[in-house]
């Protein structure tokens, strides 16, 4: 019996194992195919044998089957394509990693309910909203630690090795991955920083000090600066999301159910937490909303985290996916706070099937705290509204250090990275091709510890000098990082005199309360060049679009001035001028006798300009600075006093001058610009030192200038003025589909400007051929037209409500002006 027993166990254990091993095992984990985040609770289905289940919170899943059958996998998830594959379950366990497409399942439908959950469940939420908004918290603060890589997609590797230009650096190639997506992708560039974040609602303050960043190939400060979280922080639960400098609709939005349809796809439990799974899809095509999910705490309606997509129909260029994940945790009973976000995005400049750009930024934060005194004593001595600040030795912390200094670390492909650009780096080829990238963008090209350029004021035609030519010189920060020295001579064949400009600037001070000074001496003719607008008629572009039969008017003008610079702070500066100038008319101008000869007119003058710019933003370069503006009004007022008898100045008399200038977002509703300007001369002048009216003389909109108008037509010495652009985004053009699919935008705009002339002042210049004068009523401009036509061109038609005038042709009722901009 005993003997049986054990015969009988051993025959159970020899079946057993045997049927075990007949077994195959099937596992896998389902991301999104864009952030590579896990789709948790996705309906995973074999439909020959009918057997599934859901992935669970971290999106795996597995199977257990018999070996030697076939079956087909199927992946379900509301706002993804359904994802098959035939699978051969064989000797070996499987493993997969799903990637699924944004997209509509074949098997969503869409389900009509009396009562709207999804409504429901948004309507709790946003009654939490104050409550889960950080930003309500009474302050706030945490390390950032930022990752930004650029991949290239779209391209085809072998023909790329082929080319002339890319053939010596074939070995990039090399790091290509072909295995952690479905198509290959080079990753291209990594840039990382490591940053102090504080914010505090009362008095509304925020701080950063980025620690460190390693940008590669450049080392610039502004770009560190940016680099930081103060200007990419999305807030889930704000009214709008910016991207590309584009507010969108959020889906937590105060007025968001105009906008969204609201459901509630799935109810799970976590860790003994029941969650809803809740969705939002836009109304309307053709506005700037998103798609996504958030997975939301049943009790306490909180989001643990949430996933916003483009919207199809968006009206953004350049942008063919743009997607974003946020995930939250608790830190204390009551408040989830941001635990890492994500921010992904497709560029495509060309199409459809062109290279295509992948912007992965990722970050996350540690060291959180919240409502702490010590946080409310470190803005106690900060006065101003934002300050970021950088460590002096930002962009040289070594490897070795950012290895403790990382939350995370690199992967395969960001190591690679940084391989590959310090061996391009070093390669002559690589600089060579750098160096004419730029001097075909840019127009300039450093030639040793010179600069020469731009390429494109080398050539231009006017009627006084015939053929222009141009050559400038620059000097370089090879030369010396703190004084540029620039000049340039100009020659034209039919006037067959000499021009040029000879200048230097010293900067003083450029890290912070920069201080800056400038002096220079020129000869030219007055190419408009002085005028505000965004083409000089010194360009070999302008030639293609000048306005037929205008009488160009030139002026022929010797300057010698220095200038003072002073940045005071809180975003106050002064800039200081003493200016000798020298002005004799040429051409179509008064005070020319009859032999052609023009009247001499010399002045010299001490001018003081204020400026107020609170928080304004700047990208530096090796001497300039270019403005990113700011987001409050920049005011400026303009002090100029005439004194005779210096230098054989003439001329005694004082000027007063001051704008307003502002960019608003009137979001939904797109973005408002405007300045208002006004300005008084006092004295009996030539009316080259009243207010010459900017007027445009060719077919490129200026938006600073009045289109209708010709360059020295209108003179005064009082003068008020206000200009107005409402760029309204899509607009009507999103109800037409053709222009919706075209991406067009719409905008409107109004000049409106009132002035006066003396009766002295009149007297003096309505010499043969005349100016004319506003006589105290007003000249009004509106416009309207389309942008981004093919993302690149704008056109204004532009109307003249003052009628044509009655004392010349020059004023037209009605032009056409195009213009280019690239913009998102």
């Amino acid at each position: 019996m005993l003997l049986n027993k054990y015969i009988s166990i051993l025959l159970l254990v020899f079946f057993a194992t045997t049927v075990c091993a007949q077994n195959t095992t099937v596992s896998g984990v389902i991301q999104d195919s864009h952030t590579k985040e896990p789709v948790s609770f996705a309906s995973v289905y074999f439909s020959t044998s009918g057997i599934g289940k859901l992935s669970d919170s971290t999106g795996r899943f597995s199977f257990t089957f018999s070996r030697g059958i076939t079956d087909t996998l199927e992946i379900s998830y509301t706002g993804y394509e359904t994802f098959k594959q035939p699978i051969n379950f064989s000797e070996k366990d499987s493993s997969f990693t799903i990637e699924l497409q944004r997209g509509k399942a074949i098997n969503e439908v869409l389900v009509r309910t009396k009562i709207n959950k999804g409504l429901f469940l948004w309507r709790k939420i946003m009654s939490k909203k104050k409550l889960y908004n950080r930003y309500n918290l009474a302050n706030f603060a945490y390390e950032a630690y930022n990752k930004l890589e650029v991949d290239l997609k779209n391209f085809k590797a072998e023909k790329a090795k082929k080319n002339f230009l890319l053939k010596p650096f074939a070995f990039v190639f090399d790091n290509i991955d072909s295995t952690s997506e479905k198509e290959p992708f080079l990753p291209a560039y990594l840039l990382e920083s490591l940053s102090d974040y504080a914010y505090q609602k009362s008095k509304k303050k925020y701080f950063e000090n980025v620690k460190a960043s390693k940008t590669i190939g450049f080392n610039n400060e502004s770009i560190s600066k940016m680099l930081g979280v103060m200007n990419q922080n999305v807030n889930i639960y704000g009214n709008y999301v910016n991207i590309m400098d584009k507010d969108f609709i959020g889906p937590f939005n105060d007025n968001a159910d105009d906008y969204y349809n609201f459901s509630v796809a799935d109810t799970q439990v976590v860790n003994n937490k029941k969650i809803f799974h809740f969705v939002f899809k836009p109304k309307r095509a053709g506005q700037n909303t998103f798609e996504g999910e958030a997975w939301v705490l049943a009790q306490t309606y909180q989001i643990q985290k949430a996933s916003l997509f483009l919207s199809k129909d968006a009206n953004v260029n350049f942008v063919s996916r743009i997607s974003i994940f946020q995930e939250f945790i608790p830190i204390n009973d009551t408040v989830f706070f941001l635990n890492r976000d994500k921010f992904y995005a497709d560029f495509k400049v060309l199409g459809k099937q062109s290279l295509t750009l992948i912007g992965r930024k990722s970050t996350s934060y540690k060291n959180i705290v919240i409502n702490s005194d010590s946080i409310s004593k470190l803005f106690e001595t900060q006065s101003l509204e934002e300050v970021i600040k950088t460590e002096k030795a930002v962009n040289q912390v070594s490897d070795s250090t950012w290895n403790l200094l990382r939350h995370d670390s690199l992967s395969a492909n960001e190591k690679s990275i940084y391989v590959t650009i310090n061996k391009l780096l070093e390669m002559p080829k690589f600089q060579r091709l750098k160096t004419n990238l730029k001097f075909l963008g840019t127009g300039y090209r450093n030639v040793g510890n010179a600069e020469i350029g731009p390429w494109f004021n080398w050539i231009s035609s006017n009627a006084w000098e015939g053929t222009r030519f141009r050559f400038d010189l620059g000097t370089n920060k090879g030369f010396h990082k703190k004084i540029y020295l620039h000049g340039y001579l100009a020659y034209g064949t039919k006037d067959k005199k000499l021009k040029g400009l000879a200048e230097a600037y010293w900067l003083i001070k450029k890290r912070e309360n920069r201080f800056r000074l400038h002096a220079a001496y020129s000869k030219d003719i007055d190419n408009g060049i002085s005028q505000v607008g965004d083409v000089s008629q010194d360009n070999i572009f302008s030639l293609a679009i000048r306005k037929p039969n205008i009488s160009r008017k030139f002026l022929q003008l010797q300057d010698a001035r220095f200038e003072i610079f002073n940045e005071l702070g809180k975003g106050f500066s002064t800039e200081l001028f003493f200016v000798h100038r020298k002005y004799m008319p040429l051409l179509n101008l008064p005070f020319i006798n009859s032999n052609g000869q023009g009247q001499s007119f010399t002045n010299f003058e001490v001018a003081l300009r204020l400026r107020f710019a609170y928080l304004e933003q700047f990208v530096e370069g090796d001497y300039f600075r270019y403005s990113l503006g700011s987001k409050y009004p920049v005011a400026e007022v303009m002090l100029a006093k005439g004194i005779p008898n210096i230098i054989s100045s003439e001329n005694d008399y004082t000027k007063i001058s001051g704008s307003v200038r502002d960019k608003m977002k009137l979001s939904p509703y797109g973005t408002l610009s405007y300045k208002v300007h006004a300005g008084k001369v006092f004295g009996t002048l030539p009316f080259m030192f009243l207010e010459n009216h900017p007027g445009n003389d060719i077919f490129y909109y200026n938006s600073g200038a009045y289109n209708l108008m010709t360059r020295f037509q209108y003179l005064s010495d009082n003068y008020a003025g206000i200009n107005i652009e409402h760029n309204i985004g899509s607009g009507i053009f999103r109800f037409i589909p053709i222009t919706r699919k075209l991406k067009w935008r719409q905008f409107w705009n109004v000049k409106t400007l009132w002035g006066s002339l003396s009766d002295a002042n009149t007297a003096l210049n309505y010499n043969s051929p005349k100016f004319e004068t506003l006589n105290r009523t007003n000249y009004t401009e509106i416009g309207m037209g389309v942008d981004n036509i093919f993302k690149l061109l704008r056109v204004d038609f532009v109307w003249n409500l003052s009628g044509i005038s009655t004392k010349s042709t020059t004023n037209s009722r009605f032009g056409v002006f195009g213009s280019f901009q690239l913009q998102f």
